[in-house]
């Protein structure tokens, strides 16, 4: 593997890649058949877009290609630079086009524009800052060559493509934290989602009373009620398996029904829950509760319960 380092800036060649089927890919939401959005939602990123200081037209239909994943890195969270993401009329060059994800979360840019080389480059392109915080430099016209970056500070955080700078997109990251008895939570937007700044967010659940030593099978059960906590108010329960690792999950708006997909990596990074669950001026309690370890139910039960409101 060729890699580039600098701090926190990591520039990799394909030597991990692996491909996976294409229908495998439509499970994991990775690639999806079109889908019509309302022009609401654009207005919604395009207005993230604008409080880091530049404009641009964004798309938000789902994502067209492929696109091949990476045996297990340690990275969080996974940003396609999208195939044709070269060509100007192009819907898209990196997708998602913003994302709002915790303090200290890692994402990792990939390279599907095969034949293409691309940069990930902080700042608006011709501005004062550009690549201050972070680089890629060319990124390899190879299939699938990724760059990391850890982002350990607050802010809304702009991007481009040095190449093609007429595609950009926005990180928006946050220190929110709420500790509960047996949970750390830590999110993209804080215990107040603004539907009119955040399409999505990323929520990061870290127990605070199991030892995570990457390798033992925890069980997170993850429960999400809507105006109030009786039965009838649940409007999602999944169990998500992760490797002896805390649990990062991503609330995405949209859709008809409520899918789950992820995790980005080949066991590892994001998990992802999309659908119209999430309406605007709502208030929801999730509850995080680890239901097995090393498949076996823990002597006492581990569970928290986090509140979130939602305003457009």
């Amino acid at each position: 593997m060729h890699c580039i380092a600098v701090s926190n800036n990591y520039l990799y060649s394909n030597s991990y890649i692996k491909e996976i089927p294409i229908e495998r890919l439509m499970h994991r939401g990775l690639t999806h058949r079109k889908q019509i959005i309302p022009i609401a939602i654009v207005v919604l990123i395009s207005t993230m877009l604008l409080s880091v200081g530049f404009a641009a037209t964004v798309s938000v239909t789902a994502q067209p290609g492929s696109m091949a994943t990476l045996q297990n890195i340690p990275a969080t969270y996974a940003v396609s630079i999208v195939p044709g993401a070269a060509q100007r009329d192009s819907p898209y060059h990196y997708f998602p086009p913003a994302i709002a994800v915790p303090i200290r979360s890692t994402v990792a840019w990939f390279n599907n524009d095969f034949g293409q080389p691309h940069t990930v480059t902080s700042g608006a392109p011709g501005g004062s800052n550009v690549g201050n915080m972070f680089n890629s430099g060319l990124m390899p016209a190879t299939a699938n060559s990724f760059f990391m970056y850890t982002f350990d500070r607050p802010g809304d955080f702009a991007y481009h493509c040095i190449i093609h700078p007429w595609r950009v997109a926005a990180v928006s990251v946050s220190d929110s934290l709420e500790r509960g008895v047996n949970f750390e939570l830590t999110s993209g937007t804080g215990p107040v989602w603004n539907f009119s700044k955040d399409f999505r967010t990323l929520l990061n659940f870290e127990p605070r009373t199991v030892p995570l030593d990457r390798t033992t099978p925890l069980a997170y059960n993850i429960t999400i009620y809507k105006d109030g906590t009786d039965p009838q108010n649940r409007v999602f329960s999944e169990t998500f398996v992760t490797a002896g690792e805390q649990l990062p999950i991503e609330l995405v708006r949209g859709g008809n029904e409520t899918i789950t997909y992820g995790p980005d990596f080949d066991t590892t990074g994001a998990y992802h829950i999309q659908g119209p669950i999430f309406s605007e001026n709502a208030n929801y309690t999730i509850r995080s509760e680890i239901s097995a370890i090393d498949g076996r139910p823990p002597e006492t039960p581990i569970t928290d319960e986090f509140s979130m409101q939602t305003i457009a």
